[in-house]
């Protein structure tokens, strides 16, 4: 499935790690940005594609006279609401120098100008992709939506990987 050389990313966690090894089908060691390695299975990994999203149009269909319903069964095109992915090698070329709590910091900050700007443009609706991992950026981004009087938001399935993102409803 991996070769050596390939840029893969865990499902649960933030970084781009390189094969380095490959021991059986089943198990890989990979080394992180930093030269430390890891021995792994590759039910954890995914290929990384950078530029996965180039190109990609997100439209938007924005009626302020209509009423979303929270509650109501999703279905399953969605392909015309917003997503804000805050995965952090979607937001910058490198993030090596940043240490866990910075590299947060830079998503909540990004999170909270992207809230306003889709606030301000008027959108009923939008999808924020945090991640699965351990929950922390999830938190924090709950945290700030919070904040919002005029905001509303559930779970939200993203890519068939769990509930790694949070559908975000303006009344």
């Amino acid at each position: 499935m991996f070769k050596i050389g390939d840029k893969v990313s865990f499902l649960d966690e933030v970084g781009v790690f390189t094969v380095i090894e490959i021991i059986s089908e089943n198990e890989v060691i990979v080394e992180d940005e930093h030269g430390f390695d890891r021995k792994c299975n590759v039910l954890e990994l995914s290929l990384y594609n950078a530029r996965a999203f180039d190109g990609v149009e997100i439209s938007t269909f924005e009626n302020r006279d209509f009423k979303v319903n929270p509650f109501k069964k999703a279905t399953r095109n969605n392909t015309n609401i917003p997503i804000v992915d805050l995965h952090i090698e979607h937001l910058l070329d490198a993030h090596g120098h940043m240490n866990n709590h910075q590299i947060v910091l830079f998503q909540l900050d990004v999170c909270k100008r992207e809230i306003d700007k889709k606030i301000k443009n008027g959108t009923t609706q939008f999808v924020i992709v945090h991640g699965v991992g351990t929950g922390r950026l999830k938190d924090e981004v709950r945290y700030l939506l919070h904040s919002y009087p005029n905001l509303e938001y559930m779970d939200e399935h993203y890519s068939g990987r769990g509930m790694g993102a949070t559908k975000v409803f303006v009344k």
